[in-house]
């Protein structure tokens, strides 16, 4: 059993893929981390949920029809926020059902993600997430972003892609 920062990527497609629909790759990468986290709790940050909320929203747009759902985010952010109720309501239950710590932002942390962005070289946001991951003593990094590999205090528990 072990400790795992959950990043964004797992997480949207865990929201947006139905047993049914979700492909084999996302369900052995799904299982293989909740055999990992058997019984410990996983962590999440402020950041995960607002690149969550933000990547589901457009997705949402996406999903009614909408053929740029960025520029109709941008132009009318508040019309786009209140038509999101009912799925922010779900988003909202989802994430209380995960049962997550949610990591602090301290001085500690941004520290330590400037120091990951010198060395490594991690983009801020990933350091941000490693930093994170770090501070709540996980030893993965739920992701499929190959970035996190540069990283020795933290390992990344990604997919694996059948060729």
């Amino acid at each position: 059993m072990s400790r795992a920062y959950l990043d964004t990527n797992f997480l949207f497609g865990l929201i947006r893929q139905a047993d049914d629909g979700a492909g084999a790759d996302f369900l052995d990468w799904r299982q293989r981390v909740q055999v990992e986290l058997e019984t410990d709790p996983p962590v999440i940050s402020g950041l995960v949920i607002d690149e969550l909320t933000y990547r589901l929203v457009l997705a949402w747009l996406r999903d009614a029809g909408d053929s740029d759902p960025l520029t109709t985010f941008r132009q009318s952010t508040a019309t786009v926020m209140r038509r999101m109720r009912r799925h922010l309501s779900s988003l909202s239950t989802a994430l209380d059902q995960l049962d997550a710590d949610l990591a602090p932002t301290d001085w500690s942390a941004v520290q330590l993600a400037q120091g990951l962005m010198i060395d490594p070289g991690l983009g801020p946001r990933d350091a941000f997430h490693a930093a994170y991951a770090i501070g709540g003593r996980c030893r993965w990094i739920v992701s499929s972003d190959q970035g996190f590999d540069l990283l020795d205090r933290v390992r990344r528990l990604g997919p694996r892609l059948s060729g």
